[in-house]
């Protein structure tokens, strides 16, 4: 979907200088967000038109300003239609960054992976499963061999990831024999991931939204004698599995139903 984009030009008259001019600026409009900047240009207000934002007469001060409006209005052009082509999010304060030769930080995916793994790790044993921990190392993987075969990227920004990139991801999962809820479940990671960008103002859009994320229920069949037998010798590296399985045991030979 194509957003709604904007230029206008205008005078900041509320800078009005000793002269009588006054700096013209630039507006940069997507999808309802602003992003403004000076264009190093001073019009006298008395030969400026709002309606379509030049200037008039034929002084060499109109017709400069009305060639610099011009020339960004194109530049700025060329820049939306680079992004839409590449499918990149667009906002109004990328294109005004990238007029100007600002350098703008990219937080990509895979880095954001990787801090995010780094601070957990030293959680573990505190208030973090290591099972928990070794899952998010391992949707770090799976997301670094999806963007390398099917994008041939080694990284993503994360205001490129839209609902199409999950779709595509969900695809390939379920494409490479892995099951409808484990692919949820490592699709809840990256949910995470977007939550901690959301939150440290990072991004805008939130791509899960009115996303689908709905586990498949599956018929549970029974365990045979020797299941229970190697379940109860089983060595857990955490004394919480090991919790749950005598509590599993207990109920299976007391007849007891669990809840999930």
């Amino acid at each position: 979907m194509r957003s709604t984009f904007k230029i206008l030009f205008f005078l900041k008259r509320d800078k009005q200088k000793t002269n009588g001019t006054v700096p013209l600026y630039c507006r940069i409009t997507v999808d309802g967000q602003e992003a403004r900047f000076g264009m190093k240009c001073d019009v006298n207000p008395k030969y400026w038109d709002v309606k379509t934002g030049r200037a008039t007469g034929r002084t060499a001060e109109a017709a400069n300003a009305n060639a610099l409006v011009d020339t960004t209005q194109a530049a700025i052009y060329k820049i939306y239609r680079e992004m839409q082509e590449r499918k990149n999010y667009v906002t109004a304060e990328k294109l005004k960054n990238m007029f100007l030769g600002h350098e703008q930080k990219q937080h990509t995916l895979l880095t954001m992976f990787d801090t995010h793994n780094e601070d957990r790790k030293g959680q573990v044993g505190v208030n973090l499963s290591k099972s928990t921990y070794e899952i998010y190392c391992i949707a770090r993987n799976l997301y670094a061999n999806f963007l390398s075969s099917k994008r041939n990227i080694t990284d993503i920004p994360l205001i490129e990831i839209d609902k199409q990139f999950l779709i595509d991801f969900e695809t390939y999962m379920l494409g490479c024999n892995y099951s409808k809820n484990y692919t949820i479940c490592i699709l809840s990671k990256l949910r995470h991931i977007i939550n901690v960008a959301i939150n440290k103002e990072l991004l805008i859009k939130n791509p899960f939204k009115d996303y689908p994320m709905q586990w498949q229920k599956g018929k549970r069949g029974f365990l045979t004698q020797a299941e229970i037998e190697t379940f109860i010798d089983y060595q857990f590296n955490e004394r919480r599995l090991e919790k749950s399985r005598d509590i599993f045991i207990f109920c299976a030979f007391m007849c007891l139903k669990m809840e999930s």
